[in-house]
């Protein structure tokens, strides 16, 4: 009774609002920085989950947690790209947000001892604290990291600290050739997975993209763990804006397998609008 109590209580504490203080900010790419803040349960939170983040006066958006440590300290990286988004762009350290959760499904390394990541532009988010984790697991990986130009390569150094301490390696990609090989990322993923054993594949960008590294792993017996991207407007798998097929991203995702992503129909196909309607992706 008394567990039961203790986690009716966690999951309060989750879904209740907390305001925070910007502590620190950090310029990622040319269109990306992030916001470091102090919160507990973001810190003990899985790579992969999420944050519901209240911009005072704004909206009320959807964050991967892109950094966490063992002294409470988080952060989210948010691109500028809306009214929302480049409102939280524009904040300074000092200044308040509100959050929630986390919230969602994470990834999982159990039982993993070779990994490959495929990171596509801003979709490399949540696959930073990934990478934090597997080093501290020393799990070995290899990380690509895809991007259009060399200054929207996210969280490039930290990869290669974190490649390097567990004997793996990075392959930066840009489209332009600016900065390491000129192509796409499921281009050198095709590639590596012909030259090297992986027991899994981490990934997380365009939807195109995805799909193409979830065929690449299938075709190959590679399972593969996606974080997939829907409008989320609850967190909590109530008001039906993240659906996907019979799935709510919010809940039952953000993170799925392979064999999963497979079987929806909707997948790559289409997504819903901010007012639901369902439309071509």
């Amino acid at each position: 009774m008394l567990r039961n109590l203790q986690l009716s209580g966690e999951k309060k504490i989750t879904h209740t609002p907390r305001i925070v203080k910007i502590k620190q900010e950090s310029i990622e790419t040319v269109s990306m920085k992030s916001l470091y803040f102090e919160d507990e349960l973001s810190a003990k939170s899985q790579p992969g989950q999420y944050l519901m983040i209240w911009i005072p006066g704004i909206d009320e958006i959807p964050m991967s947690i892109s950094f966490m440590s063992d002294e409470n300290q988080s952060a989210v990286t948010v691109r500028n790209v809306g009214l929302a988004t480049n409102e939280l762009f524009s904040m300074k350290t000092n200044q308040q947000i509100g959050l929630r959760g986390p919230y969602g499904k994470g990834f999982n390394i159990d039982n993993i001892e070779n990994a490959l990541i495929v990171a596509g532009g801003s979709g490399g988010v949540p696959l930073g604290p990934l990478s934090d984790l597997l080093r501290k697991k020393e799990i070995k990986f290899t990380c690509i990291i895809g991007a259009p130009v060399a200054e929207e390569l996210l969280f490039l150094e930290r990869h290669q600290l974190n490649a390097k301490a567990v004997g793996g390696i990075v392959l930066p990609i840009t489209e332009d050739g600016s900065h390491g090989t000129i192509g796409l990322a499921s281009e050198i993923a095709e590639k590596e997975i012909k030259k090297e054993e992986y027991d899994m594949i981490y990934t997380c960008g365009p939807e195109q993209m995805i799909k193409k590294i979830v065929d690449l792993g299938l075709d190959n017996s590679i399972p593969v763990q996606a974080s997939l991207e829907r409008i989320i407007k609850c967190g909590i798998g109530i008001c039906g804006s993240c659906v996907l097929d019979s799935l709510r991203v919010c809940k039952d995702g953000p993170v799925f397998d392979g064999e999963t992503i497979k079987n929806l129909k909707e997948f790559s196909v289409s997504k819903r609008d901010a007012s639901g309607k369902k439309i071509p992706i």
